[in-house]
């Protein structure tokens, strides 16, 4: 059991700010010009309710009534930390705020320019400026983002836009111990110089380490050259990144990735490679230290196509069509010298694998709070997801095709629920028999939100079940944390059938404690993993969980959300206690939103 969390954040002198910069208008190739409209847009913006105030909308229906008109201008206005994008009339002034001011440089209107992909000159897309608030709201940097009409006239063929951003506090520093001996720290700026640059130095200090100390040093460059391209290159002594192995890892990583911003952006992909080796910072002898050294070569690219208008419209038919490809490469330059046990074989074996994928989907956003954040504006993905995907996979030496499917559908209904529905199939062949077969079929959802005065509740549920047929190769069904019992990690409890159950509810008071806001939780798990042709409702099958939680965060930060949480688990396995206390630092909780990913077996999933 970990003991007390300490935490020191230098950020919390920055819960807010008083400094906002001038409107800029800005030309095609992003040089500033002659701002004679700002006034007018600033009056022609009505004052929208408070931040506070629930939000269930489609994000498209603001810019439909302006479908086809012709956008004018552009204009980039990049508020400060003392007004909020939902409500730019109220004013947040403090001493506090004033000394975070001068430590705090707001992204470059150009930064936030190259993250437009409207066009002056072109017709509105309703569809496209709401994937573009969204795309903004997404970046690391950026807390907030509205893009406004501003008519010209009511019989005008053409609008003026405003993009009003809003940073977060991008500086910052924590410090907190994981266990008696273990202290984590971490210094970072995700927005160096306002252009869209993280920077970030990490590290441990542990008393029973040789050298006591790691480090990890990462960069990353958000959309070089307008191009969406993101580029990350770090080196790390603490064992993060796609670690294989079970000892403390060190390595070299570059990745290069493009996501597929909006659902017209024809390309998306991404290329990583790394070389990681095992180090013996823990002072093992050398018959139990494991001693390797590995290379990752991980390169995806999707074509997206399909492209169509609707009947009598300018807007596009949402139903898309995404074709990609996949090549994933695990090699061993060393392996440990010593037998690996038959559980541990995959560990440090090569691994190759070759995967093309077909995925039919439709995807729109509604906008709302109290999700997974503490009131900031958060995007809800509805529509679905078809992918059909095949290919080839070499491990152990053993070559087999493989064939998957996966369904993907969400709904969002008028009272506010948020459902989604998701089935995944996958299976390897070998002499034409069915190999590690896996069905995995769930139902998520998130109630709506309920306010009892200033206090705003939501609770999700999910249920689950998944079936493993002819295990050969790969890992048994566990119960495992995020896959049946959360906080539950034992060792060796695996099986073929896995019926799981969870419920969370949030509470969102109106408490804080230096800018941090507070949220008790409250969390069940209740699962039962059986055998192959074995019943698996029967009493020896079941385990649960309880915990309760205190969450906080300040949305203004770049820090994520920080949690201390007290486990109970009735019944027990190995060395797995019934009572834990857990504390977490810099963990994020946020509703996946990404149109495509990566083709992938359900194993990796």
């Amino acid at each position: 059991m970990r003991g007390g969390e300490l935490i020191f954040i230098a950020a919390l002198l920055c819960m807010t700010s008083v400094h906002s910069q001038d409107t800029t208008r800005l030309k095609k190739n992003g040089e500033p010009r002659e701002n004679k409209l700002a006034k007018q847009i600033k009056d022609a913006i009505s004052r929208t309710p408070r931040a506070d105030t629930l939000m269930d909308v489609k994000s498209e229906d603001y810019y439909i009534p302006y479908e086809g008109k012709i956008i004018r201008n552009i204009t980039i206005n990049q508020i400060g930390f003392d007004r909020s994008v939902q409500d730019t009339t109220q004013r947040f002034k403090t001493t506090v705020a004033k000394v975070a001011n001068g430590l705090h440089t707001d992204s470059r209107a150009w930064v936030i320019r190259n993250n437009v992909f409207l066009r002056e000159g072109e017709p509105l897309n309703p569809y496209r400026a709401a994937d573009n608030e969204r795309y903004l709201r997404d970046l690391d940097f950026i807390l907030d983002s509205r893009i406004f009409i501003v008519p010209i006239s009511e019989d005008s063929d053409s609008v003026d836009l405003l993009v009003m951003t809003r940073d977060v506090f991008s500086l910052g520093a924590s410090l907190y111990p994981r266990s008696a001996t273990e202290y984590r720290f971490k210094i970072q700026e995700a927005n160096l110089a306002g252009m869209g640059q993280r920077l970030q130095v990490s590290g441990i200090y542990d008393t029973e380490r040789n050298p006591r100390t790691g480090m990890e040093l990462l960069y990353k460059k958000t959309n070089l050259f307008g191009s969406f391209v993101n580029a990350t290159v770090a080196y790390t002594e603490i064992n993060t990144g796609q670690s294989i192995g079970e000892e403390n890892e060190s390595a070299f990583i570059i990745r290069v990735d493009r996501p597929l911003f909006h659902p017209f952006a024809r390309w998306a992909g991404a290329a990583e490679l790394s070389r990681n080796w095992s180090r013996n910072t823990f002072g093992k002898e050398d018959t139990l230290f494991f001693n390797y050294n590995y290379s990752i070569r991980d390169l995806w690219a999707g074509y997206s196509f399909g492209h169509s208008k609707l009947p009598n419209s300018l807007a596009e038919n949402r139903n898309r069509k995404f074709i990609a490809v996949r090549m994933y490469d695990e090699y061993f330059h060393e392996s440990p010298e010593q037998p690996i046990p038959n559980t541990r074989r995959l560990t440090y074996s090569d691994r190759s694998t070759a995967l093309g994928q077909l995925t039919f989907f439709k995807q729109d956003f509604y906008k709302t709070r109290y999700v997974s954040g503490f009131g900031r504006t958060e995007d809800i993905p509805y529509g679905y997801r078809i992918s059909l995907t095949a290919g080839w996979e070499k491990e152990l030496g053993k070559e087999r095709p493989y064939t998957g499917a996966e369904l993907l559908w969400s709904v969002v209904n008028t009272n506010g629920t948020f459902l989604t529905y998701g089935i995944k199939l996958g299976n390897y062949w070998s002499e034409d028999l069915i190999e590690d077969a896996l069905a995995q079929l769930y139902v998520n959802r998130y109630s709506r939100l309920y306010t009892m005065g200033k206090t705003k509740v939501r609770h999700e549920a999910e249920l689950g079940y998944a079936a493993q047929l002819n295990q050969v190769l790969k890992r048994p069904l566990d119960i495992r944390d995020v896959n049946g019992i959360y906080g539950f990690r034992p060792d060796s409890l695996s099986g073929a059938r896995r019926l799981m159950f969870r419920t969370e509810t949030v509470v969102y008071p109106n408490w804080k404690v230096f800018g941090f806001k507070l949220a008790p939780v409250v969390r069940i798990d209740l699962a039962f993993l059986g055998k192959e042709n074995l019943p698996l409702l029967k009493k020896e099958n079941f385990f649960s969980g309880y915990s309760v939680a205190l969450r906080a965060r300040n949305e203004n930060l770049i820090f994520n959300t920080v949690e201390a949480r007290i486990y109970y688990f009735p019944t027990t396995v190995e060395a797995v206690d019934n009572v834990r206390v857990e504390f977490r630092a810099n963990f994020r909780i946020k509703y996946p939103t990404n149109l495509v990913t990566a083709p992938a077996t359900v194993y990796d999933r």
